[in-house]
């Protein structure tokens, strides 16, 4: 009777040897894991903050405009054909009659007409059949920069799609015109770049209207554009010059 309780004795002495043990385990691999979570910690801190950087958006590629040589007229057009304000003409009617004041815009695949700009006005002027017709509008100024001969608006007779600058001081501007050959009239758009000079560019059968830089030599008779930046497609809507401008790219989100 008296061993009972020491086999009993024995058998609480083993349960509590296992569970001390299984204490120990817990332990160990609770600190194990809060160990390896603190490293990983400080190695975050040390290495600083992930970030995403946002892919940048490219610049836009500047495309070659048109240059072309121009040549001075061996004489000056006749001063009573042409579209000059009356306070323009007596300031300057002895250098408007000078040849070296004048020079020849025509492109050298042109047919049937040919386009002049005065060195000393900036006006421009379509010369066809004898008769002068005045591109552009406003004093002063660039002229003519750039033409098409195309069919616009597709009637089956040819137009003149161009830009031109016009203005004085601080108040310069470009604009397109449009100029109808059949009725020898123009359109002018009511949009405006100020300070600056507009390209054409073609591109399959659509016109698209661009900023440039402006490069001329009035002495070695000399003239170019170089594209800097593409605008829109120019239309024409109900007898109107529309400019549909180019979607603006969206930065991509970081």
């Amino acid at each position: 009777m008296e061993q009972q309780p020491k086999s009993n004795w024995k058998k609480v002495l083993s349960k509590g040897a296992f569970v001390v043990s299984c204490i120990v385990i817990a332990v160990a691999l609770i600190g194990g894991a809060g160990y390896l979570t603190l490293r990983l910690m400080r190695s975050c801190r040390s290495n600083g903050p992930t970030q995403t950087q946002a892919t940048p958006t490219p610049e836009p590629t500047p495309v070659p405009g048109h240059s072309y040589y121009t040549q001075k007229l061996d004489e000056a057009p006749p001063l009573e054909l042409l579209d000059i304000d009356a306070g323009h003409l007596e300031e300057y009617s002895e250098d408007l009659r000078l040849p070296e004041n004048w020079l020849d815009m025509t492109k050298a695949d042109t047919e049937g007409f040919h386009i002049i700009r005065s060195v000393v006005l900036g006006s421009s002027y379509l010369v066809q059949d004898g008769q002068y017709y005045r591109l552009g509008e406003g004093a002063d100024g660039k002229g003519l920069l750039d033409y098409y001969v195309t069919d616009l608006d597709f009637d089956d007779e040819p137009d003149l799609l161009y830009t031109f600058h016009y203005g004085a001081n601080e108040d310069n501007y470009s604009k397109v015109g449009w100029f109808r050959f059949d009725t020898h009239t123009s359109v002018i758009s009511e949009f405006a770049q100020r300070d600056g000079y507009l390209a054409l560019i073609e591109e399959d059968g659509n016109f698209i209207l661009c900023r440039a830089d402006r490069a001329v030599d009035e002495d070695a008779a000399t003239f170019g554009l170089t594209v800097t930046e593409r605008l829109g497609e120019i239309a024409e809507i109900s007898g109107r010059l529309m400019l549909i401008l180019d979607p603006v790219p969206t930065p991509e989100a970081p």
